[in-house]
């Protein structure tokens, strides 16, 4: 059937995290603790590598940027890590399959969602105690991403998470089905490469960019309330949608239909398609009876 073994295979993992969230809530927060700051990781190379460059290019800047941002979802996949964003089309795709309530999907989105503020406000401090964004050209450049960022429409912010996360979980979907650990993170890493360069919205990577931009030195235009009210809510919203919809309920309705549509086939072939048939292994003389009523 139409990826029927990859809808499958969702569907299971949403079963072994669900079931892993109510075994031990204390263990699963800190597994998405731990995903907030392997995101804040590739926060850090981004900014490192890209703030220089886009001083005297902000094109070539983006480049370098999305080339180095994706080490945070491969650590995620290959180190195991719970992420909100991911989660956004496993647990639908499980619920949608049958294998989870909506009440644990939700439930599930919530607490990966605290889990992974918790991790990323963590690492912002550890980063901000470091002081390797403390002078310029870092400080500059961050403070203006977090400016536009927390001061961008709303809508446009919603539309830029919703294909931000399509491109994630399709990282993640496209890595469920590689045998290799070198597919994976290539499939990793031209997902993620495609939403950075392109300026998508990531609310995870947002938590951590935007609590270093609180943590430093900065104006009126960035703010706590910014952060969450004008950024992360869109953001995640689009978030939800771009994972959720895009790649979790869509697979899941081709896969549907398609078994959907073999059903009926075989009900078509087991009831009137083969009537007036000789049954297989039949008689010499069963044989010849229908060939007369044919010719009749």
């Amino acid at each position: 059937m139409l990826y029927t073994g990859s809808v499958d295979t969702i569907a299971a993992v949403s079963v072994k995290k669900s079931t892993a969230m109510k075994h031990s809530l204390l263990g699963f927060l800190s597994l998405a603790l731990l995903a907030g700051c392997y995101v804040g990781f590739g926060v850090l190379l981004m900014i490192i590598a890209a703030a220089p460059v886009a001083a005297i290019n902000p094109g070539i800047g983006k480049i370098i940027g999305g080339a180095v941002f994706p080490v945070a979802l491969i650590l995620v996949v290959m180190a195991g890590a719970e992420l909100f964003t991911g989660y956004n089309m496993v647990m639908l795709g499980g619920t949608l399959r049958g294998t989870v309530p909506l009440s644990d999907a939700l439930t599930t989105w919530f607490w990966t969602y605290l889990g992974n503020l918790c991790g990323s406000i963590l690492f912002a401090w550890l980063i901000y105690m470091s002081g390797v964004f403390a002078p310029d050209p870092w400080h500059a450049f961050l403070n203006k991403v977090a400016t536009y960022k927390m001061n961008a429409p709303w809508l446009e912010l919603f539309f830029r998470g919703i294909i931000c996360n399509w491109l994630v979980c399709l990282g993640v979907w496209s890595a469920a089905r590689c045998t290799s650990d070198s597919g994976k993170i290539l499939m990793c890493w031209w997902c993620l490469f495609i939403f950075v360069t392109c300026g998508m919205e990531h609310s995870v990577a947002n938590m951590t960019l935007l609590s270093i931009a609180n943590m430093l030195p900065h104006g009126p235009e960035i703010s706590w309330g910014k952060m969450f009210g004008c950024n992360l809510f869109p953001v995640t919203l689009g978030n939800i949608v771009g994972g959720g919809f895009f790649v979790g309920f869509l697979y899941w309705f081709a896969t549907y239909m398609d078994e959907r549509g073999a059903k009926r086939l075989e009900s078509i072939k087991g009831g009137s398609g083969s009537a007036g048939l000789p049954r297989a292994g039949g008689s010499p003389e069963e044989i010849k009876d229908v060939k007369v009523k044919m010719k009749s």
